[in-house]
């Protein structure tokens, strides 16, 4: 699984972006690099692209592990695009494992939605700059 990140402090908001293929080591390895980023604040929101997960191989021991893993308070907005099923039921697996709740973590099927979400215009694009960690 292909995924990036990029931190964006002064909107307080993290981007990313999942692709391919997706197993529990990879989704752990996220949310580490994540935590452990000298920039990342457990404050921000997210917004996380999985319109181009293709393959979703995640047991549900990984979901259980990656959801003790997740850097994120409890009340950030996470807003999650989909564009597959297989995005969707990783959303509603994490949902059963974390204390957030709908307010807190919600898919969205367009762009314009999420970013409304977490609290940007809803024009705003993505972000075109280089991410601060991409791994393959």
């Amino acid at each position: 699984m292909p995924y990036s990140y990029l931190i964006d402090v002064p909107r307080g908001v993290v981007f990313s972006k999942i692709w391919g293929t997706l197993t529990d080591d990879q989704a752990c390895q996220h949310a580490t690099a994540l935590r452990d980023d000298p920039r990342f604040d457990p404050e921000l929101n997210q917004v996380i692209d999985f319109r181009e997960l293709s393959d979703l191989q995640m047991t549900k021991h990984g979901a259980k592990d990656l959801a003790q893993l997740v850097p994120f308070r409890a009340d950030a907005k996470r807003a999650f695009l989909v564009g597959t099923g297989e995005a969707a039921k990783l959303s509603m697996v994490l949902w059963t494992y974390t204390e957030a709740g709908i307010d807190q973590y919600t898919l969205f099927r367009e762009l314009k939605e999420a970013m409304e979400f977490v609290g940007l215009d809803p024009g705003t694009p993505w972000p075109e700059g280089k991410p601060d960690r991409t791994f393959d």
